[in-house]
């Protein structure tokens, strides 16, 4: 009965020991401690413009969806058809709720 506590508590156990273990790649502490900064917001004259009718026929042929990344109160006054809701302050942490392999069209106004 001890023989299988031992066994049982080594099976559990396992996930986190092998967890740990490092890979091939050595890792620099410098590089490791120093904070990721992600910019939400890329220049203005980087971003994609598309023409209307473009984006419709994409929305349409389910190419692309809208996002309204304006905030709640303003989606709910007024907003394209058929948009999803995520404000610009929430969309690094939402992503998962847009469809996967379609074209993000974003709009605010």
């Amino acid at each position: 009965m001890r023989r299988f506590f031992i066994v049982a508590g080594c099976l559990l156990m396992a996930p986190f020991a092998f967890a740990q273990m490092k890979t091939g790649a050595t890792r620099n502490p410098v590089i490791q401690s120093q904070p990721i900064t992600v910019n939400a917001e890329p220049a203005l004259e980087t971003a994609r413009r598309i023409e209307r009718d473009a984006a419709i026929k994409m929305v349409h042929e389910k190419k692309a969806i809208f996002v309204d990344v304006r905030p709640k109160e303003a989606y709910d006054s007024g907003h394209i058809k058929g948009s999803i809701n995520i404000p610009l302050t929430d969309l690094l942490t939402r992503l998962k709720e847009i469809p996967p392999n379609r074209f993000i069209i974003t709009y605010c106004a």
